[in-house]
């Protein structure tokens, strides 16, 4: 072959071979992050493509924390147990467990025939009253004028004032067993003893059934009004000097999920339970139409010995060796952010801010807030 023509070939093909390689190398555009000593440079399509975003140093309340727990409760005077005075044979129950009554609603009818004889009673000793009335009036007429003797006046004083107290006594009982005596006057009797509401609230429990013979004190049935609901918390010893009125509790009812709720304390116990070693918290809700059940267990922060600071995000804190660190905004233009590593002071956490103690830093100041572990682990 003609060696000029095999130069020429191996020319070609050292062109063709360097054409090749040069044409599959793929140059990237996409603009990365930079981390030049302290500072980071961080390209504005990345905020665009990822989750990251700018935060603020803020003003915030840091406090201990008194862990507690308990119960939902109503106060004493929302729960009603309610008893006959009288004995007597269960004729009726119109109400259901769960029911909401007001206060003055029917609960029982019980029947009793004494009752009936109680009745009879009064109207009889009203009208013995009357007459013994007119006869006391007439003797002390008499006596005033000395037409009869001092004893005859005094007898029918005597006899006068104890049917009133008979009257009287026969009256108010009645009165409580609510019988209607204007009713009764006119002649119409109550036949059966009839038990009404004491307050508004749900029937919470019935103890007997139609036929039962009760007996006065036997508990019939138990009532709640739940519509002041508080809390109940069981705080340990060694927590009460730090405890006082009006600090807020956060608490959560773990069979209704990890939601916080608020309250506030309105009373501290002033005994210690000595074989728990425990006192009783009552705690206001923040919110009477949470729909919390009386008896709910509930698990419960108390925040004492509030202190307030600058804070960041605790996402925004970075850990190194040892150390903590944010990334303060520095400055912007069309393409980048750039950002400054700086190193912190911590002081207390919380369960979402962290409490930054250098002396350096503004509220306002800005950071970066999410996305901070992604950037630097890059």
């Amino acid at each position: 072959m003609n060696p000029y023509k095999q130069i020429f070939i191996l020319l070609f093909s050292l062109l063709l071979f360097n054409s090749c390689k040069n044409s599959t190398e793929v140059v990237s555009n996409e603009p990365e992050e930079v981390v030049n000593n302290n500072q980071l440079v961080v390209p504005k399509s990345t905020f665009d493509k990822t989750n990251i975003s700018l935060g603020e140093i803020q003003a915030q309340d840091f406090y201990d924390i008194v862990q507690s727990t308990g119960i939902i409760d109503v106060p004493i005077n929302a729960k009603a147990e309610v008893s006959p005075m009288v004995a007597g044979y269960v004729s009726n129950i119109p109400r259901l467990i769960g029911e909401g009554v007001k206060k003055g609603a029917l609960l029982f009818q019980l029947q009793n025939p004494d009752f009936i004889k109680m009745q009879q009673s009064y109207l009889e000793t009203k009208e013995e009253l009357v007459f013994l009335k007119a006869e006391f009036e007439r003797q002390q007429l008499l006596s005033e004028e000395n037409i009869n003797s001092l004893k005859n006046y005094q007898k029918a004083s005597s006899d006068y004032k104890l049917k009133q107290a008979q009257y009287n006594g026969i009256k108010e009982t009645l009165k409580l067993l609510n019988v209607d005596l204007v009713q009764l006057e006119s002649g119409v009797f109550t036949p059966d003893i009839r038990i009404y509401a004491p307050i508004d609230g749900f029937i919470a429990s019935i103890n007997c059934s139609i036929g039962s013979y009760v007996s006065p004190g036997d508990v019939l049935l138990k009532m709640i009004n739940t519509s002041h609901k508080h809390l109940e918390l069981e705080v340990f010893e060694k927590d009460v000097l730090k405890l006082e009125s009006g600090q807020q509790i956060r608490f959560r009812v773990p069979d209704a999920g990890n939601k916080y709720f608020e309250g506030k304390v309105i009373q501290v116990n002033k005994t210690i339970d000595l074989e728990k070693r425990t006192l009783t918290v009552h705690g206001k809700l923040d919110n009477d139409s949470y729909p919390f059940l009386q008896g709910m267990y509930v698990e419960a922060d108390i925040l004492t010995n509030k202190l307030s600071g600058l804070a960041v995000p605790s996402r925004a804190v970075l850990e190194e060796n040892g150390q903590s660190f944010i990334l303060v905004y520095q400055s912007e233009n069309d393409k980048e952010y750039v950002f400054d590593k700086v190193k912190i002071e911590v002081g207390r956490v919380s369960e979402q801010f962290t409490q930054v103690l250098s002396p350096n830093f503004q509220a306002g100041t800005k950071i970066l807030d999410k996305g901070v572990f992604r950037l630097m682990g890059n």
